[in-house]
């Protein structure tokens, strides 16, 4: 198996993250704000959906680094208000890549691991709540009200990120075996092993 990208694998890898960074930037910001409690399932729900298109990029885009990739555009977005999501998501990145270094991208077992720690990325909107929150709570009143603020407040105490990571990374297991299932036929054509 080759490891080194090639433009045609960065221009797939452009696509797919495409993908991925639309249908997160839309769960994140569109649909699952609309109830306090959908939002900050975020890491949870994101991680199922997304799960069928993370496990799509990496049949496509075999190659050591594209994950990687992937989460430098995860983190680069979330990081609209604090670059500590950036920092993250090369973080959960590195290890994403490490999870499947070698012969290991040929495991369906090792890419659905790989998609736990990666779907971490998806925790990015919450450091505001993390490190701003009365900034946070402010731009929530602005947008959806004050009742709506108040709600999030009240869901959020300062031990929440304990339920951001376990919410994460069992969206990226769910996630991972949804896209598995879905892709089953793909992973047989690819030689990927259960």
């Amino acid at each position: 198996m080759k490891t080194k990208l090639t433009t045609k694998d960065l221009i797939s890898a452009g696509a797919f993250g495409a993908i991925y960074l639309v249908l997160l930037t839309v769960l994140s910001s569109m649909i699952l704000p609309i109830v306090p409690i959908l939002y900050l399932a975020t890491p949870l729900i994101a991680g199922i959906i997304l799960g069928s298109v993370y496990m799509l990029y990496s049949l496509k885009v075999p190659r050591t680094g594209s994950i990687f990739i992937l989460a430098v555009l995860v983190g680069l977005i979330t990081s609209m208000a604090t670059f500590y999501p950036l920092i993250a998501a090369i973080v959960w990145g590195v290890i994403a890549e490490l999870i499947v270094a070698g012969k290991r991208r040929n495991s369906a077992k090792a890419l659905i691991a790989s998609y736990c720690v990666f779907n971490l990325t998806s925790m990015g909107p919450f450091f505001a709540i993390l490190i701003a929150k009365d900034a946070f709570l402010s731009i929530c009143t602005t947008y959806y009200g004050a009742e709506y603020a108040a709600t999030l407040d009240s869901l959020t105490p300062n031990w929440i990120i304990v339920v951001f990571i376990a919410l994460a990374l069992l969206g990226g297991l769910l996630g991972g075996l949804f896209g598995k299932r879905i892709l089953t036929k793909h992973f047989v054509k690819a030689g990927i092993v259960a």
